[in-house]
């Protein structure tokens, strides 16, 4: 049967960003649903347990015991070029069900369109939902492209939230050997109503529009900058994972000192890791330092961990996750010269 296929604009501004109710943003939200009603997804996801721990980071606890037990299985990965395996699961195999709608960029058009276009890229539910509303980006799904972020994806990532206009709505990438777990290219959007760290986290200004996050992982954030595709080449040649998530967020620079309130952004965040499938976490670890985490979204199975965790813990078990100082001095070198 046909899909919609949803016409996103190519090309975005700052004067793109807005905040309020879109027709992508009614039209996706009831797809999902629809498919929540009628049991494609592997668990209920109706009464989320959510809080926000007391502290500086403001660290935001997520429980969910089903998501750990019937994700599907992660795919063994050596290394963050590796290839595409079409023995494994990849989403070409996924039920009709699943599928929402396709996706399109289309540089002649200023907002989102619906038309019965065929697509490449598609938008699906997760089965495995971390949140209500947790959907799955394919780009060009059926060429079998590895987990590696394209310029294509990227784009497809921030004009989906640019024209969803939902300040609840966060999208978020897994390099390999950075806790993705299907090799084959994808990225999440999720929402949940708290606010994270990573979006009024405090950055300085390394060059041109990219600029330092230190704390609690170092990483680099960008204003609604294609250019960080950019940055994501620079860790991809030199075999480094990586997390993102692109998300509303305060402006990097310096604010308007007129306004009291400054005008939500779009903050785009990478965090260069070390490989997670060399990472010292003993079986009892009660999170793993992947990118939700990263931005302050603590994903948790356990109940008692829920009810236990402190701040203080929580950044122990981030902090494994980081680059050496060394090392994050010479990429961000890296950066600055291949941004200038």
């Amino acid at each position: 049967m046909k899909k919609a296929c949803v016409i996103l604009p190519k090309e975005l501004s700052a004067e793109s960003v807005q905040i309020g109710s879109s027709i992508l943003s009614g039209l996706v939200d009831s797809l999902w649903q629809n498919s929540y009603s009628q049991g494609v997804l592997r668990y209920d996801i109706s009464d989320p347990c959510t809080k926000i721990l007391p502290g500086r980071h403001k660290f935001c606890l997520d429980y969910n015991a089903h998501r750990f037990s019937s994700k599907r299985s992660a795919h063994p990965i050596k290394s963050t070029s590796q290839p595409f395996d079409s023995n494994l699961f990849n989403f070409n195999k996924i039920k009709a069900e699943e599928i929402l709608c396709g996706l399109q960029l289309n540089e002649d058009v200023e907002c989102v369109n619906v038309t019965m276009d065929d697509a490449e890229s598609f938008l699906t539910v997760n089965d495995s939902p971390l949140s209500l509303h947790h959907l799955l980006i394919l780009p060009e799904s059926e060429k079998c492209h590895n987990q590696r972020l394209t310029p294509l994806a990227l784009k497809l990532g921030l004009s989906f939230l640019v024209s969803k206009q939902d300040p609840n709505t966060r999208i978020v990438f897994n390099s390999l050997r950075a806790f993705a777990s299907i090799n084959h290219l994808h990225l999440h959007a999720y929402q949940i109503e708290q606010a994270l760290p990573i979006e009024s986290a405090y950055v300085s200004h390394l060059t041109g529009c990219c600029f330092v996050l230190s704390i609690p992982v170092p990483g680099f954030v960008f204003e609604l900058q294609e250019s960080s595709s950019l940055l994501v080449e620079v860790l991809q040649e030199r075999d480094i994972p990586y997390d993102l998530m692109i998300t509303y967020g305060d402006p990097c620079g310096d604010r308007d000192a007129t306004e009291e309130i400054p005008k939500p952004v779009i903050r785009v965040a990478l965090w260069p890791v070390h490989p997670s499938d060399e990472l010292p976490l003993p079986e009892e670890t009660p999170f793993r330092p992947a990118v939700c985490e990263l931005s302050g979204h603590i994903l948790l199975h356990d109940k008692a961990a829920y009810d236990s965790l402190t701040e203080e813990k929580i950044l122990e078990i981030l902090s494994l996750a980081a680059l050496e100082k060394d090392k994050f001095q010479e990429l961000c070198e890296a950066v600055r010269a291949a941004l200038d």
